[in-house]
């Protein structure tokens, strides 16, 4: 094998090799379907190199397969890592791209033989395919350092399909035969750069799709398989987080509530009633907060919601609320008209008061609740009132 050789095999086996890690990561992350797009999108790059080079099946098949692959391949990896930020692909503005471009090539490949535009032309399309997924990415909201990384790096990609092949062709001249083109400083420039955008497409993504698959796990550990909601390290951490950022003065409270009486349920109707008790409740405290405020399931049949910019007033309004909701609906399982009920235990965060502190509050007044017949909301008195009393 001679340097060229070499050099012209550097493309298809990286992308080949990155082509395996992406199916090998679709395997185990099947649910995230676009890790195969990508896998194609890279194993058409690894097809496309090869043919540019070596020519098994003639020069003219050869071209024409390998810049349409290379249409594909981009077609492929812009939309799989679009499919990531669920957002749909530009797909009418990439084909019409990817269509006049390819018909334009085939012009100067059969009607008007011209190496020259053929470069231009499929620069200037695989350049516009990257800037239109570059446009659509910096839509997506929210954007983590990892999204602007792979932002930046489709920007590069895709602003340096323009101005390489003009500056290449202005220090060298056309080229009129493929031997020209095959040992022209564009060449050469085309597989190191392709070979860097390669790398740094892939590490990014798959960084990206590791990170994704941590807040996965994350999100996992602090969420309650029955009820969906928080359980008790999710929403302390969630509290803990809203404690530190909270601006002194905010009004915020604390809920603590308790599903009445739940034991008999579970005795006399079984776990699985149980369990669709749990759920309705859960989807009573849901439904009320609207996905506004933080809620939790902290233990088998007690519950906890964090209401930030609320006060006592406000959180007993919201607790009623509930109260009233769950106590006149019936969970699947139950006789019809059964009224399970739940007692509401509220505590306003005060000023240097700790979250344990604050916890200890709301659970007297879960307390006083049940004390006092359950099916009821109590509010603790903020300990500057007790004081002064």
């Amino acid at each position: 094998m001679d340097k060229g050789d070499f050099i012209a095999l550097i493309n298809p086996a990286m992308a080949l090799i990155f082509a395996a890690a992406f199916a090998v990561l679709w395997h185990a992350q099947r649910q995230r379907r676009y890790i195969l797009r990508l896998a194609g999108g890279y194993l058409a790059f690894a097809a496309a190199f090869l043919l540019q080079y070596f020519s098994p099946i003639g020069d003219t098949a050869s071209r024409l397969m390998s810049n349409g692959l290379f249409v594909l391949a981009a077609i492929a990896i812009s939309t799989g890592a679009l499919e990531r930020y669920s957002r749909v692909p530009p797909m009418r503005p990439i084909v019409f791209v990817a269509a006049t471009g390819f018909a334009a090539f085939s012009w100067f490949f059969f009607v008007q033989p011209d190496i020259t535009w053929r470069i231009y032309l499929m620069n200037f399309t695989l350049g516009t395919i990257a800037l239109l997924f570059a446009t659509e990415l910096r839509k997506v909201p929210d954007k983590k350092p990892i999204d602007w990384l792979l932002l930046a790096v489709m920007l590069f990609s895709g602003l340096s399909f323009f101005p390489r092949p003009i500056v290449a062709i202005w220090l060298e001249g056309p080229y009129a035969t493929l031997d020209d083109f095959n040992s022209s400083l564009y060449w050469i420039t085309l597989v190191f750069t392709g070979s860097l955008f390669l790398l740094l497409f892939a590490m990014t993504i798959i960084t990206a799709i590791v990170l994704d698959v941590m807040e996965e796990l994350r999100q996992k550990s602090e969420t309650d398989l029955l009820s969906g909601l928080l359980n008790r390290r999710g929403f302390e951490a969630g509290l803990h987080t809203a404690f530190a950022a909270r601006t002194p003065g905010t009004p915020a409270a604390l809920i603590i509530c308790d599903i009445d009486r739940f034991k008999s349920i579970n005795d006399r109707y079984g776990h699985a009633v149980g369990d669709r008790v749990i759920r309705h409740f859960a989807d009573c405290l849901t439904g009320a907060t609207e996905g506004q405020h933080a809620v939790g399931r902290i233990g088998g049949e007690e519950f906890a919601l964090l209401l930030e910019n609320a006060d006592a007033v406000t959180a007993r309004l919201l607790a009623e609320g509930i109260r009233i909701a769950f106590s006149t609906t019936t969970a699947l399982g139950l006789p019809n008209g059964m009224q399970v009920t739940a007692s509401f235990g509220i505590a306003e965060v005060t000023t240097d008061e700790t979250i344990d502190d604050l916890f200890r509050r709301a659970d007297q007044a879960l307390y006083l609740a049940k004390n006092s017949g359950r099916d009821c909301v109590r509010v603790a008195p903020c300990p500057a009132r007790r004081a002064a009393s």
